[in-house]
């Protein structure tokens, strides 16, 4: 972003501001949404914002981590719930329908040669998925890393021309797991820190989790302190969060578009997002909405992280709280899917609602 295009969204802060709080009623009274109100004046640059159609991407992939027990889930069920998803059985299906969403869902990965209805395949470099970074050198080449980025951001390019709001969601046996070994590499924390409970593992099993979680981030620790996270992705990372890597930075270069982060996943693909592409941190940081905090164990320290990078650099806004704390941690885009008609009311907000001077009603004294 040029030095003019920070001095105007600075300018359109100040505008924004200033509109949300003459609008009727108490300072502030609107939390968090009037934070989204303000967010989409700067976006859009424009007093009366719009956001009238909203689209989800679910990307897809399978992990060759699933087969180390780190879920549980077998791995079949990824595309077992590609069939859900396409036939509209899914929570996210559901919830795109209560909310008129556009829902298309992208296979990047899934270890299979069936094909199902409504769900698009992009995976020509990677049919079956990743490989297990617990026992492999690299869970994925660099040609199937950029082969996946770039499904993203094709994908996300068509939805972007009917959207003013878009989501990114994911489904892959075992990537929270995979998730939690990228938090922990960009963040420092340990693996008993960033591993949650992902489908629902408990007691020994996820001691396995987070001990497999632990190894792999010891076997691969050359690789981390190297602090070349497009490496570290390909090393440790999944088709389907690459993929989504890819839909932020085409959301971010889209001018005026929102892009809405899910749950755990989403939000370390999008960490990942910011520190693979350093020069795109101002355009990520004006466009992104967190739409809800997941229940995983480490969705606060991936937020954490994403604010301290916004916060060195110079100009970066300030995203603020996620919009909703629900308890999800299912995944699938159901979280941005919940936040859309929250950004849809904020642009109401700012487009429809009266200030003081214009209705006539008394300011406080």
């Amino acid at each position: 972003m040029s030095t003019e295009e920070q001095t105007l969204d600075a300018e359109w802060l100040s505008k924004a501001q200033a509109e949300i709080d003459a609008k009727t009623k108490p300072l502030g009274s609107l939390g968090l949404l009037e934070a989204a109100s303000v967010r989409l004046i700067v976006l859009q640059r424009t007093l009366k914002p719009r956001v009238r159609d909203g689209a989800i991407a679910l990307f897809a992939g399978d992990h060759g981590l699933a087969d180390d027990g780190v879920s549980q889930y077998p791995k079949v069920v990824t595309r077992e719930m590609l069939r859900n998803l396409g036939t509209g059985g899914a929570a996210i299906n559901a919830i795109c329908a209560a909310n008129n969403l556009v829902l298309r869902v992208i296979d990047v990965g899934v270890d299979t040669d069936e094909t199902f209805t409504n769900v698009l395949v992009d995976k020509v470099l990677s049919p079956n998925g990743t490989l297990s970074s617990f026992t492999q050198d690299a869970a994925m080449t660099p040609d199937q890393l950029d082969a996946a980025i770039e499904a993203g951001r094709k994908q996300t390019s068509i939805m972007l021309l009917d959207a003013d709001a878009f989501g990114i969601g994911e489904l892959g046996i075992g990537n929270t797991a995979v998730a939690s070994i990228l938090l922990a590499a960009a963040s420092g924390s340990s693996a008993a820190e960033v591993t949650g409970k992902g489908t629902g593992v408990e007691g020994e099993r996820y001691t396995h989790k987070v001990s497999i979680v632990s190894q792999v981030l010891e076997k691969h620790a050359d690789i981390i302190a190297k602090n070349d996270w497009k490496l570290t992705m390909q090393t440790l990372g999944g088709l389907e969060i690459s993929a989504m890597v890819g839909a932020c930075i085409e959301t971010a270069r889209t001018p005026g578009k929102a892009l809405m982060i899910d749950g755990f996943i989403s939000t370390v693909a999008f960490l990942y997002a910011l520190k693979m592409y350093p020069n795109e941190v101002r355009t990520l940081g004006r466009c992104v909405f967190l739409s809800h905090l997941s229940a995983e164990q480490g969705a606060r320290i991936a937020v954490d992280e994403i604010h301290k990078i916004l916060a060195t650099v110079e100009g970066a806004a300030s995203i603020g709280k996620p919009l909703l704390d629900l308890g999800l941690r299912l995944g699938e885009g159901t979280g941005a899917a919940l936040a859309f008609p929250l950004l849809k009311a904020a642009a109401h907000v700012a487009t429809d609602m009266n200030t003081f001077a214009g209705a006539g009603v008394s300011e406080s004294n």
